[in-house]
């Protein structure tokens, strides 16, 4: 009989991810029994992802992102890694800064019509003073 196999241990940014998609589930209103049924999990594996108890899978991240509507980077935004990482290419395939824009661009349009005229007005305002 072979030995359970060792839990992966959690990291600061598994907990960091965690609280993104608490905050996520509860900015749009869905449980945590909702969101769990969507993925084929349970309400208590979803609990665990936002506390930090237990790492998400890269499926599972992907199954989240697609049920929340926003791309797996959405999850990734202001991460900090806890040691440095070495990069190992020079410049991003083009092709890959396109998917990027367009996840951004989805990103935006998925989250543009929850956001109050006001809301809409002050980050317009803040995107032209990028281009001044």
């Amino acid at each position: 009989m072979t030995p359970p196999m060792a839990k992966p241990a959690v990291t600061a940014l598994d907990r960091q991810i965690g609280q993104r998609l608490k905050k996520l589930r509860m900015q749009a209103d869905v449980s945590a029994g909702a969101l769990a049924e969507s993925i084929g999990s349970t309400q208590q594996q979803i609990s665990r992802y936002e506390n930090g108890e237990n790492k998400l899978s890269a499926s599972q991240l992907y199954l989240l992102s697609q049920c929340l509507g926003v791309p797996i980077s959405w999850f990734f935004l202001d991460c900090e890694s806890e040691h440095p990482i070495p990069l190992l290419v020079k410049e991003p395939a083009s092709h890959y800064l396109r998917h990027v824009i367009e996840e951004e661009i989805h990103s935006l349009q998925n989250f543009w019509p929850r956001l109050t005229q006001s809301q809409r007005t002050a980050m317009l305002k803040l995107l032209d003073s990028f281009l001044e």
